[in-house]
């Protein structure tokens, strides 16, 4: 599943996690605020998840009007067309212009999946989780993924 946002793949051994660098992204200001809330803010154990993944579906089909997330390394606001996340130390008097990146919140959506998808094939390799386990949840994953596409055609209807 891709993006149409640039990004890189990065692993940080001593800490188990996989991040998305987005540091390249030249179509969105901010671009590198994207990676911020995954992991922190958005948890990749599977119970929290789910019950994120499943919040956005409902976003995206218009079931319900917003969904917040955030406080540890972001604030994330997001709407049904649109997701902004904002650094939630931002300082007036230090930083000239507030950090705020916005994007669509289908892509977002995508983007928290692939982090996701990656970060339970990274970790079962490594030990971290049973490989049985990592591959229940890429599985669910990856169903997440035809669900989200559906809902984009939906959209350019």
């Amino acid at each position: 599943m891709m993006t149409k946002y640039t990004y890189k793949l990065k692993y940080m051994d001593e800490f188990n996690i996989v991040v998305l660098d987005f540091d390249e992204e030249k179509s969105l200001e901010f671009a590198s605020m994207i990676s911020d809330p995954l992991g922190s803010d958005i948890p990749w154990r599977f119970k929290d998840l789910k019950k994120d993944i499943e919040n956005y579906l409902d976003l995206l089909r218009g079931n319900i009007p917003e969904y917040r997330h955030g406080g540890n390394a972001s604030s994330v606001i997001s709407y049904k067309d649109y997701t902004i996340i904002e650094d939630p130390f931002y300082d007036e008097e230090e930083d000239e212009i507030e950090p705020i990146c916005k994007l669509e919140t289908v892509e977002f959506v995508k983007i928290i999946l692939i982090w996701a998808h990656e970060t339970y094939k990274y970790k079962s390799e490594r030990g971290v989780i049973a490989f049985e386990e990592a591959n229940m949840v890429r599985k669910w994953i990856e169903q997440k993924m035809i669900e989200v596409k559906s809902i984009e055609n939906e959209f350019v209807k």
